[in-house]
Order: structure tokens, then sequence, then C-alpha cells
């Protein structure tokens, strides 16, 4: 399969402006909230803006271990991305990060909120393709359910980032 395909489908249920799901480890549990990600496919980072002084960024003090999860449920494509989350309180960054979202969680501009960046280098991914569309999927699956080696549920890969 062309390795430029599976950073195009990767990317599509990645590029999404939805929320995502950000997971961190707190002591001996895994936790995961939402946040609003920002994209850079040519850094080949993943930003969101969180408070200074979250759960979020005590857990990255300390385990440094990230997690986003992606749903783009219109086309019934998935992704994970683990990696490492950099903390960084650089204000220009957090301007070019601020948007919509974040005047929603945050209610007040970039400039007197109390807010910092973490920066997600992605060192693996996974995603699934659910090619046959959301309605198809949950038509079949209870059917296929009962069928012999289980439904098919599409396209699935797993990508190391160099």
């Amino acid at each position: 399969m062309d390795p430029s395909w599976h950073r195009d489908t990767l990317g599509g249920a990645v590029t999404s402006p939805e929320p995502c799901m950000v997971t961190t480890e707190d002591s001996d549990v895994s936790i995961s909230r939402p946040v609003a990600p920002f994209i850079d496919n040519d850094a080949r980072t993943i930003h969101f803006v969180t408070v200074s002084e979250s759960a979020k960024i005590y857990a990255l003090k300390e385990y440094h271990k990230i997690a986003l999860s992606f749903a783009d449920t219109g086309k019934m494509v998935l992704a994970a991305v683990a990696g490492t989350g950099v903390i960084n309180r650089n204000r220009a960054l957090v301007h070019k990060l601020w948007g919509p979202y974040c005047d929603l969680f945050f209610g007040s501009g970039p400039d007197d909120a109390d807010v910092a960046a973490i920066a997600v280098k992605p060192a693996q991914a996974e995603y699934r393709d659910h090619d046959k569309g959301k309605v198809s999927t949950n038509v079949g699956m209870p059917r296929a359910c009962f069928r012999e080696g289980g439904p098919v549920l599409g396209t699935n890969a797993k990508l190391d980032q160099d």
C-alpha cells in the first residue's frame, strides 16, 4: 500500500476542526479530556491550548507521554496518535493558535487568558478507515457479528513517525 495514502488518510481524520480527546497519565491511571487540536502537517506537530495550571500540565511535567484520539464519525475514519507532550508558554504561539474554541473555553482573549500551549510530537499513529460509511456500518454490524470470522471493519494501519 502506498505510504502517502496512509498519511493522507490519517491526515483526513486529524485535520478536522472538531475537538479530540487527549489522554495523559496521572499516577496509576490514564485519563482523557476534550481539547481543540491545531494540526501542523508540515512540522508533524499537533498543538492545543490549555489552562496554565491544568491537570494536563501537571501530568506532562511528570510523565511526558500523551495520546490523542480523533473521530470523523461522518466518514467513519478514526485515528490515534501517541507521542511526547511539550509545554510551551510562549505568548506568540498562543496568539497563533487562538481561535473560536479558545474564546469559548477560556472566555478572554489570548493576552488575558492564563493558558499555555502543548505541542504533541507524534511517535506513532494508527488509523481505521471504515470505508463503508456510518449508515452501512450501523446496518451491517449486527448482521456481521453472526457471520463466521466476524465483521469486516475496513482498513487499519499502524504508522511509526520518523
